[in-house]
């Protein structure tokens, strides 16, 4: 399985996943050009996608599924719950849509797709597990706090992706309004860095080998204050880094490096 992260920002979410011929988008949040960019960077073209795996139907998640489906007939795989949301954004989508019970277990080319609740302000908002050739990834961003089942759905991956979206004080003293600085804070908005570090050591004490920060804020986090404070998480759990586990930041919006699992 390899993985590489096409852009993963509030401004728009895009990872490509493959394993053998079988190759999946995990949301699909930013311009069709930057898809075709992305995946020109690992080899690919949209017409080569077995689908797009949608977490939740906001609009750094979604914004490129209509150019998807319009020129390439791209299969779109979502809860019933943000399939609707996607239906009433872009209509012209439907033909194209796959929707399931969050739970279900499907397979994609020969890649075991498991979804999982996540509590965020979406409708049926989800993460998924994949799995295949022996390995797996776990996807988890945009939930507000960390639940049992998404730590019972997420450990034992080799791989997670998972949010720190921004640190608490400077979210606090930064220039959003009010109203955002609590809906981001709340059980149901983004991951903090001191929360993503308490995750991240609970997966990494199941097995998880890589670890990848997620959807950073451009304007409540760095790259530099979320790996730290993830890495003092890790270490005050008994995680050595670069031994245990390999730790590192998506960046915003350009790939990252191609994991290999």
């Amino acid at each position: 399985m390899t993985i590489c992260t096409l852009a993963s920002s509030s401004s728009g979410n895009c990872t490509v996943v493959s394993h053998g011929r079988t190759h999946l988008l995990i949301d699909a949040g930013i311009s069709l050009r930057r898809i075709k960019d992305g995946l020109r960077r690992v080899g690919l073209t949209p017409d080569d996608l077995a689908g797009v795996l949608i977490t939740h139907d906001h609009s750094d998640h979604i914004g490129g599924v209509k150019m998807l489906v319009k020129y390439h007939k791209t299969l779109i795989f979502s809860s019933f719950g943000a399939g609707y949301g996607i239906y009433r954004a872009m209509p012209e989508a439907d033909p194209f849509m796959n929707c399931f019970e969050i739970g279900a277990e499907f397979d994609l080319g020969g890649i075991k797709v498991q979804s999982f609740r996540t509590p965020h302000d979406a409708s049926e908002s989800v993460g998924y597990k994949l799995q295949a050739g022996g390995k797996s990834l776990s996807y988890v961003t945009d939930l507000g706090h960390v639940t049992d089942e998404v730590i019972s759905s997420a450990s034992g991956s080799e791989m997670a992706i998972i949010e720190s979206n921004h640190d608490r004080d400077m979210l606090r003293r930064g220039p959003y309004p009010q109203f955002l600085k609590m809906r981001i804070l709340s059980a149901h908005g983004h991951l903090s860095n001191c929360d993503s570090g308490r995750f991240a050591t609970k997966l990494a004490q199941t097995g998880t080998r890589y670890l990848l920060l997620a959807h950073l804020s451009r304007e409540n986090n760095t790259p530099g204050l979320a790996l730290k404070t993830v890495g003092n998480a890790l270490k005050g759990g008994g995680i050595s880094i670069g031994h245990n586990v390999e730790l590192d930041a998506a960046p915003p919006s350009t790939p990252s490096r191609t994991y290999e699992l």
